[in-house]
C-alpha cells in the first residue's frame, strides 16, 4: 500500500486543488473573468505566454522555498499558482450562465479524477522508469509555443495547440505521480507538482465541458 510519504504528497495535491477549483468559481464572478478574452483575442500567443511564465514562476518559486524551507516563498509560489489557474479557470466558466457552471466544473472534475487514476495504475502498476517523462513534458510544451504562434495568424491550428497541452499535462502528471512513489520522503515538493500537473488536465478538460455546454 501507500507510505505515509505518498499519502502525505497526495493529501497536500488535493487540498491545493480543492482550494483551486474554489478560487477559479469565485474569480469567476468577478472581473478577473475577462482577462482570457483580452489575453488571447489581442494575440493568442501571449495568453499562452503569459499563463506559462505565470505556472512555471510559481511552481518555480514554490520548489526554491520548500527545498530552502523558506516558508514565505514556499507559500508565495504556490499561491502564484492558485492565482494563474485561478484567473484561467474563470475566464472559461465566464463562458456559459452561473448556473451550469458548478455542472461543468463536476463533470470536469471525474474526468479528470478519472485520468489521474489511469495515470496512476499506469505508475504503480507497472515497473516503469517514468523520471524522463518530466523533460518530454517540456518539449511537447514547447510544441505549444509552436502551434500557437502559428494559431496567432491561423486560428485553426489553435486545436493542435489545444491538443499538445492536453497531452503535456497528462504526460507531465504521470511524471509527478512517478516522483510521489520513487521520492516519497519529499512530500511538500511532490504534492505541489501533482497539484500544478493536475490542474494543467483539469482547466484543458474545462474548455472541452464548457464548450460542449454552450453549444448545447
Amino acid at each position: 500500500m501507500f507510505q505515509e510519504g505518498e499519502l502525505k504528497s497526495l493529501g497536500i495535491a488535493t487540498g491545493l486543488i480543492i482550494l483551486n477549483i474554489a478560487v477559479m468559481w469565485i474569480f469567476a464572478f468577478t472581473p478577473l473573468a475577462t482577462i482570457n478574452n483580452l489575453l488571447f483575442n489581442t494575440f493568442f500567443l501571449l495568453g499562452v505566454i503569459v499563463y506559462g511564465l505565470l505556472l512555471s514562476g510559481g511552481l518555480y518559486i514554490a520548489r526554491k522555498g520548500i527545498r530552502s524551507e523558506n516558508t514565505v516563498l514556499a507559500v508565495a509560489g504556490t499561491g502564484l499558482i492558485q492565482v494563474a489557474y485561478g484567473i484561467f479557470g474563470a475566464g472559461i466558466l465566464g463562458m456559459v450562465a452561473p448556473g451550469v457552471q458548478a455542472i461543468a466544473i463536476a463533470i470536469t472534475g471525474v474526468i479528470s479524477v478519472i485520468i489521474a487514476l489511469l495515470a496512476g495504475l499506469l505508475v504503480y502498476g507497472t515497473g516503469h522508469d517514468f523520471s524522463s517523462w518530466g523533460r518530454y513534458a517540456n518539449y511537447i510544451f514547447l510544441g505549444v509555443l509552436g502551434f500557437s504562434l502559428i494559431g496567432s495568424f491561423s486560428p485553426t491550428v489553435i486545436i493542435v495547440a489545444f491538443t499538445l497541452a492536453l497531452i503535456g499535462f497528462i504526460v507531465y502528471l504521470i511524471h509527478e505521480i512517478y516522483m510521489v512513489k520513487t521520492q516519497p520522503g519529499k512530500p511538500f515538493l511532490n504534492g505541489i507538482g501533482v497539484y500544478t500537473a493536475f490542474m494543467g488536465v483539469f482547466v484543458e478538460i474545462l474548455q472541452l465541458v464548457v464548450q460542449m455546454i454552450a453549444e448545447e
